[in-house]
């Protein structure tokens, strides 16, 4: 328990049902997915104690129904998976190809890429 709490604290809408629909996948590499989905819900909120009372809704609709294998088959492909901020509560994770990657760079859209590993 920390003595001086910051937020926001982080609600992964569909996570649960992430983890669930593990099906034949590796557990651990789903989780690993899941922990990156966090990290970079972290870089576009820092901690801040002024924000210890709030919380972001991070929205994992486009991955949660996919294998691990459909995930990383995205990438072998050039597309990227990425975090993309809609406002200050809410984000979305989504695929995005290179194209739309630079056309959101170039407009000053607030997006972490999610670096996934592939299993060797």
């Amino acid at each position: 328990v920390s003595t001086s709490p910051a937020g926001p604290a982080f609600l992964v809408y569909y996570g649960p049902a992430f983890l669930q629909n593990l099906g034949q996948d590796n557990p651990a590499l789903r989780l690993s997915i899941l922990a990156e989905v966090y990290r970079r819900a972290r870089e576009l909120w820092p901690v801040n104690v002024a924000k210890a009372a709030q919380n972001v809704i991070i929205r994992v609709d486009m991955i949660k129904s996919l294998s691990t294998a459909q995930i990383l088959d995205a990438m072998g492909k050039g597309d990227v998976w990425l975090m993309m901020k809609h406002n200050e509560s809410e984000a979305f994770i989504e695929r995005c190809s290179q194209r739309k990657l630079n056309k959101l760079i170039a407009t000053g859209h607030h997006i972490q890429i999610l670096d996934l590993i592939q299993p060797q």
